[in-house]
């Protein structure tokens, strides 16, 4: 083992509790504003929420930055549980319509439901230009039921037409309720409760056949990479995303722990050997490829530059499946 290698492990470790010094901080602030705004309004709701984001922020990120890479993808499934079970309460809570794609084309086409809107502009539209689809990697209220299922890898993506699936979900989606809209001037599919009615039945919709797709083709994410409607969007303005995985080709091997483990079959490695960030659209940054790369030679990075190059590990071989 070389000098560089023997010192560099206690220096991450030393900046790994460093850092999670930061969200345990978050965590204790959070519940002090709670009980601040408890005594002050009486308001149990206030105090359960800020309690709520005190212990995702300190136990969900605090613990996921400490635990040994190896165990983060199970603290990652804890901070998407947290995070995306949180949303869906609040959906349902403030009922504030239906956040479905369909809820969208109705908000737009009929002129309703402004809150519905504005979700998919901070979170599909304007988001993704920043952090690409960390929604998908750490928040979505589907990926946190699909990442429990017992095909984390699936070792190889379909080739051919499984791509075009989720444009034809969404062109069919938008079609169906264009229809609705302007020839039979239904316009109740966005709020009040026949929006609720279109959304659990959209949610319940999505849950069963993503849970049908991962079981059939042995694939958690099956539905995500081909099916899901949202990664439309997603897609487009990702592209620009601030926040990608970057590397060190020096340190690459070439081992390809990265491809194979990745979650949506991105050839990672052939990014870093051509000098580019990781450019594909479908990254979610669960940081898979970060935590299993036994050379430490991939990052989160910082940067400008322009996506959508996508390079997938195809099928394989029948030995390699």
């Amino acid at each position: 083992m070389s000098q560089e290698t023997t010192t560099s492990r206690p220096q991450r470790r030393l900046a790994v509790d460093l850092l999670v010094l930061l969200p345990l901080f978050t965590m204790l602030a959070l519940w002090v504003m709670g009980l601040a705004f408890w005594f002050r309004t009486q308001d149990v709701l206030l105090l359960i929420f800020f309690g709520y984001m005190g212990l995702f922020v300190g136990a969900g990120i605090g613990g996921y930055i400490g635990l040994p890479e190896r165990y983060r993808p199970y603290g990652r499934s804890l901070v998407m549980l947290m995070m995306g079970g949180l949303l869906l309460v609040v959906a349902f809570v403030t009922d504030h319509g239906n956040m479905q794609i369909e809820g969208l084309f109705f908000a737009v086409l009929a002129g309703v439901g402004p809150w519905i809107v504005l979700h998919y502009l901070i979170a599909k539209i304007a988001g993704p230009l920043l952090f690409g689809r960390v929604w998908c990697g750490w928040a979505c209220w589907y990926g946190m039921i699909f990442d429990l299922l017992p095909y984390p890898f699936s070792r190889f993506r379909y080739r051919g037409r499984w791509g075009l699936l989720r444009y034809f979900h969404f062109g069919a989606s938008l079609l169906v309720v264009a229809l609705l809209v302007i020839g039979y001037q239904y316009q109740q599919g966005a709020e009040g409760s026949n929006g609720m009615l279109w959304f659990v039945i959209g949610l319940l919709s999505y849950y069963v056949v993503g849970i049908v797709m991962a079981l059939v083709l042995r694939d958690n994410r099956a539905f995500c990479k081909y099916l899901c409607p949202i990664a439309v969007p997603l897609k487009l303005t990702s592209r620009f995303s601030l926040l990608k995985i970057a590397g060190t080709p020096e340190k690459c091997d070439t081992c390809e722990a990265c491809i194979e483990m990745c979650p949506m079959n991105i050839r990672i490695k052939d990014y870093l050997q051509a000098g580019q960030r990781v450019l594909s659209t479908e990254c979610t940054l669960c940081q898979t490829c970060i935590n299993v790369c036994p050379h430490n030679s991939l990052r989160l990075s910082v940067g400008l530059d322009v996506g959508g190059r996508e390079i997938y590990d195809y099928d394989p071989p029948k030995a390699r499946r």
